[in-house]
């Protein structure tokens, strides 16, 4: 009977520091928290449905291009300007991508930073290229 006591009590202690790990390792995780901003961005995001054509970290549409990083490597207003006066799309002659508000291209351009801000380990990977045979490459 003590035998079975002290089995439980080792056990009891075992799932204590199993909890505690685990909740201390997730917690940076739950403190975590966005601005009101891009949270508001999210919701453009998702009422527009640019899932459909864009992807972020790799996952959506493929007809457009990947946003996960393009506040890095686009200008702010560059992007504002593409979202509140969209030009044609490619390959279409007279189809264009839908126009925003400044205000809402504004938040969304803030939830893509915060999407870009997330540490991907390199994910996703670069496009994939077609190698040309002619070229030899």
């Amino acid at each position: 009977m003590r035998a079975a006591r002290l089995y439980l009590a080792a056990i009891m202690v075992f799932l204590a520091i199993f909890a505690a790990a685990i909740y201390f390792s997730i917690r940076p995780v739950l403190e975590e928290t966005w601005p009101q901003e891009a949270i508001a961005g999210k919701k453009i995001w998702q009422e527009n449905g640019c899932v459909e054509c864009h992807a972020l970290l790799g996952n959506g549409g493929y007809a457009g291009a990947d946003l996960t990083r393009i506040t890095a490597t686009t200008g702010r207003e560059e992007l504002v300007t593409f979202l509140t006066q969209p030009p044609v799309m490619r390959p279409a002659r007279r189809q264009r991508h839908p126009a925003l508000a400044r205000e809402e291209a504004e938040r969304l351009l803030d939830y893509l930073e915060q999407v870009s801000k997330i540490d991907t380990h390199g994910w996703p990977p670069p496009p994939f290229t077609r190698i040309n045979p002619a070229q030899g490459e």
